[in-house]
Parts: C-alpha cells; sequence; structure tokens
C-alpha cells in the first residue's frame, strides 16, 4: 500500500456520507459550527462533510473504510472533532507516501444556507490537510424539497480527493528519461566530507531529504551542506534500512545537525521538501505519530544545541540535489 509497488504516481477517491438532523446537537459541517435548531446526530460529532473527505482519501489509498479506523462503538470517538479526526487520516496518508493535490465537496441540503460558511470551511479543511485553500473545493447544492435532504431530515456530504506520490512520480519520470537516453552516464556516491576544522564554518546550511521505496520499506537518505553564500561544503549519500517516508526525513536532518555540531557549528538551517516535518519543528503542528515522536525529541535536542536554528520548507524541485542523492543510496545498497 503506497510505495513505488504501487506503479502508480495519482490515485483518486471518492467519499460519501449522510447524517440525520435531531434536536439537541449541534450543527458542525467542515470543522465549523453552523447557526441552525438542529444538529447531526453520530459518535462522533458527525460532521458530514468532514467524514466524505476522509472517506475520499482513505478509498484512493485503498486503506479501508471510516468504520474500520474511526469504529462507532470505540469510546474514545465519543463527541470528538471530527476535523481532528481528519489530521489522523492525514498522516497516515503521509505515512504511505502520499499527498493531497485537491479536494473538491458538496454538502447536499436545502437548510441552512452555507453561502456565509464556505470559506471558514474550506480554511478548516486546508489547514487539516496542510494544503491552500486554493486546493480545496465546497459547495452546496439543495434538491427542491425533494428526499430527506428537501426535508430537512438529513444531511449528505460527497468528496473527490486526487492524492499524489512524489517518489513514484519521480521514479516514473526517471524510467523515461532512460529510456530517452542513447548513453546512460554511471551515478557514483559522493566522496567522503572533508575534514573540517571545529570553527571553521560558524553558519551552514543542510540540505536534507528521505527517500523510502516502498514506503514504509528501504530507505536512503540525502544531505548537501552549503556555506551561506551558496558554496558546496560536501555530500552524504547514506542507506539506513526500513524506514517511512517521514522517518527518513527526520533520520537525515538528525545526522545533518549531528555532523554539523560535531564541526562547532554555531547556526544551522535546515532545508527541506517535507512541509510536515517543517511544521512540527516551527511548532505548528503537533507530532501525534509515536513512530515520529522519538525521532522529534532527538533532532529538537540537537538543535536546541546550536546558538541559533531555523528550518525551511522548499519544494521538491528546489531540493533536488538532496533527492537525488537520497534515491542514490537506495540505489547503491547492498
Amino acid at each position: 500500500m503506497g510505495g513505488s509497488s504501487t506503479g502508480f504516481g495519482f490515485r483518486v477517491g471518492i467519499g460519501y456520507d449522510v447524517h440525520r438532523l435531531v434536536k439537541g446537537r449541534k450543527l458542525i459541517l467542515g470543522g465549523e459550527k453552523i447557526d441552525h435548531p438542529t444538529g447531526l446526530l453520530g459518535h462522533s460529532d458527525a460532521d458530514v462533510l468532514t467524514h466524505a473527505v476522509m472517506s475520499a482519501i482513505l478509498g484512493a489509498m485503498a486503506a479501508g473504510s471510516l468504520g474500520d479506523h474511526f469504529p462507532d462503538t470505540d469510546p474514545q470517538y465519543k463527541d470528538i472533532r471530527s476535523i481532528d479526526l481528519l489530521e489522523r487520516v492525514r498522516i497516515l496518508m503521509e505515512e504511505l507516501g502520499y499527498e493531497v493535490c485537491n479536494v473538491d465537496t458538496m454538502v447536499i441540503c436545502d437548510q441552512p444556507r452555507l453561502g456565509k460558511y464556505v470559506e471558514k470551511i474550506k480554511m478548516n479543511l486546508g489547514e487539516a490537510l496542510r494544503v491552500p485553500i486554493e486546493c480545496v473545493s465546497v459547495k452546496a447544492t439543495s434538491t427542491e424539497g425533494l428526499g430527506f435532504t428537501g426535508t430537512g431530515e438529513g444531511i449528505a456530504a460527497q468528496a473527490v480527493v486526487l492524492l499524489r506520490n512524489p517518489i513514484e512520480l519521480d521514479e516514473a519520470d526517471n524510467r523515461d528519461k532512460k529510456i530517452r537516453k542513447t548513453k546512460t552516464r554511471k551515478s557514483e556516491l559522493p566522496p567522503p566530507l572533508p575534514k573540517i576544522k571545529p570553527g571553521e564554518y560558524k553558519h551552514v546550511i543542510a540540505r536534507t531529504d528521505g527517500a523510502s521505496d516502498p514506503n514504509p520499506g528501504p530507505s536512503g537518505i540525502g544531505i548537501v551542506f552549503e556555506t551561506v553564500d551558496g558554496i558546496e561544503i560536501g555530500k552524504v549519500a547514506e542507506y539506513i534500512g526500513e524506514n517511512t517516508n517521514n522517518q527518513a526525513e527526520y533520520k537525515a536532518a538528525i545526522m545533518a545537525a549531528t555532523i554539523a555540531k560535531s564541526w562547532g557549528v554555531e547556526k544551522i538551517r535546515l532545508v527541506t521538501d517535507s512541509q510536515l516535518m517543517e511544521k512540527q519543528l516551527k511548532g505548528s503542528y503537533k507530532v501525534k505519530n509515536p513512530g515520529i515522536l522519538n525521532l522529534y525529541r532527538e533532532l529538537m535536542t540537537l538543535l536546541i544545541g546550536f546558538k541559533a536554528w531555523d528550518v525551511k520548507y522548499v519544494g521538491r524541485e528546489e531540493n533536488e540535489a538532496a533527492d537525488r542523492l537520497s534515491k542514490l543510496a537506495l540505489k547503491k545498497r547492498g
């Protein structure tokens, strides 16, 4: 599940959910409280829109149903915020190597009218999925008084998501390039890092990346050390055994910080194409996955030992050098 073994770079999923409207319940849609005399009945907050989005993501990954992951017989999910459950689904999605391209949703009800809530709902979903608001579409439609949504008995929601697996797409692109080439250039692991005198560099930039094939599976990390002026100091490409993509990203950053510390570096900037790791290190998203928590703590312990540190997220194309090294480490393993 996930990883390049599937042979697909893009996955599409569809989600649908329905809940009954009753008195004495708050109406929550897309994580937003809606002013209405009735609310949706369910074990959780019964956020029918968020449930449809979660169902679509799980379907795209062929990862089971919403009930498989969050059964309504489990007391821990009683009245839980569905928008929090969406974050858990996103973490699972990232662990399997996927990221969201876009989400298109439809809420089906005659009442209430949702126009004034749409932007807030889009923001809630975008924040939970860690995607720009431009990647989230929220629409509402009525059934002109027909059916249970027309009579006010319940609300239905549909969602379609498009996921992508960057590693699979990169590997497919690399295969195409190899086919087009008449001559291939042999890829070699970089030479050992140069010997650095303690204090020779006060401030370094470390471009890091981790890759797993499949995800989870055999993993490699790549690091490119640079001066603040962009002059390359040295490179690392190392095979690190079985990991998830996110674990590999953290281990690359840990190795970079450890090496920089041994050089007597005072300031370090980590550059990564893992938006999740950047947000976790900056404290805007709490680390909940137990497989990541210890790595997060180890990295933070290293970073606070520097006089100054920061982390910067960049797109994969801007981190191409470290990305290439991590894949080279995988290719050269054993």
